[in-house]
């Protein structure tokens, strides 16, 4: 996955669920509520995310580090994005 679609999703969840955000609740809305990917996938893109200074981490709660209220989000992104999340294997998940 690339730069581009992990802000479009991290915006998406932000957008929705607002900032801070539990990692249990991120993890349940992009796995379950939106079928972005296992979750797995998603404790990786939260890593992956964190790393590269997208979110930050506090204890159980991950926080914005961007403007995702800017961010817009066509249908047709979003419909792509449903498809799944791929995160490389060389994240490991958040816990």
């Amino acid at each position: 996955m690339d730069g581009r679609t992990t802000l479009l999703v991290l915006a998406h969840l932000f957008q929705k669920k607002g900032s801070p955000l539990t990692i249990e609740r991120a993890v349940e809305c992009l796995s379950f509520e939106w079928r972005y990917g296992p979750p797995s996938m998603v404790r990786r893109l939260l890593t992956a995310a964190m790393q590269n200074g997208l979110i930050s981490r506090q204890g159980e709660e991950i926080r914005a580090e961007f403007v995702f209220d800017k961010q817009t989000l066509n249908v047709r992104t979003a419909c792509k994005l449903l498809n799944s999340i791929v995160v490389d294997t060389k994240y490991d998940a958040m816990r």
